[in-house]
């Protein structure tokens, strides 16, 4: 489905820990579950890896003709911030593949980006002893480097690690602007807001939840065809997602996200990442 993954990859902050992974399941209105996810946080010594896979399930597999996607962040962790070095996105199914590599200069206040894009698909020939049409797999590659529009130094994943030291110091009704590589906003813009009063007591009863930290996400685009693209999270004690909501999306009402799995470790232990 589109953009399913920046639906998964707000689900999770990681808390310092060497090895952290949480499973997520989401629906769609009426239609019932669509999709699931991992998100692993992998820290040895001073580098940091944070992995998430979103895949399609059931009907929307073959909706989405088995849409899959990757996020992948790696650098250094210096004092409690992440800093990344590489961010990659990648995408596919059964008709394509789209990679996006971000390569960080932090020094140059610069980002380094490559795209590429494969598509699988069929051409057709005629073939003048059978004279008939005939078609055969063909495959189209494509690709861009330059330096990125903008430099912000973060990306979606580190920078949803790093939000959690500022959780605490929100209160109702606060709001900050935030930046990151992979938002698709001009100038990579994200805003974040703490709802307040009855539209916070209505979140928190369609949430049923009124303990957790309740915050909003705003990405400024279109996702599943909402206006904003408003995700609604609640986190837990220890900065960890725990269920998400985007409202009112057209045709089949909300979409839901809701942690099926924790895991967390110390010592250095390998992604199982499906």
């Amino acid at each position: 489905m589109k953009t399913l993954l920046l639906f998964f990859t707000l689900l999770l902050i990681p808390v310092y820990a060497t090895y952290i992974k949480a499973d997520y399941d989401v629906s769609f209105g009426v239609i019932g579950k669509i999709g699931k996810a991992e998100i692993s946080y992998i820290q040895e010594k001073d580098n940091y890896t944070i992995i998430v896979h979103a895949w399609t399930t059931g009907m929307s597999a073959l909706i989405s003709q088995n849409r899959q996607e990757s996020y992948f962040s790696q650098g250094k962790i210096i004092g409690e911030t992440l800093r990344p070095d590489v961010f990659v996105k990648f995408k596919q199914s059964d008709n394509y593949t789209k990679s996006s590599v971000y390569l960080f200069d932090h020094d140059k206040k610069k980002v380094l980006s490559h795209f590429a894009k494969e598509d699988y698909g069929t051409k057709n020939y005629f073939d003048v002893d059978s004279m008939q049409n005939i078609r055969v797999p063909h495959t189209e590659f494509s690709t861009k480097e330059e330096d990125f529009r903008f430099y912000t130094k973060d990306d979606l994943l580190s920078l949803f690690f790093n939000t959690k030291k500022i959780l605490p110091s929100l209160k109702e009704g606060d709001q900050k602007q935030l930046s990151a590589i992979g938002s698709k906003t001009p100038n990579c813009i994200i805003d974040i807001e703490v709802p307040a009063g009855e539209n916070r007591s209505y979140l928190q009863e369609v949430m049923a939840d009124n303990e957790g930290r309740l915050l909003t996400i705003i990405l400024h685009q279109d996702i599943f065809q909402s206006k904003e693209g408003r995700l609604h999270v609640i986190f837990d004690e220890e900065g960890l997602a725990t269920n998400v909501l985007l409202k009112d999306v057209i045709l089949f009402g909300d979409i839901r996200g809701e942690r099926t799995y924790l895991e967390k470790q110390r010592g250095s232990i390998s992604a199982n990442i499906h």
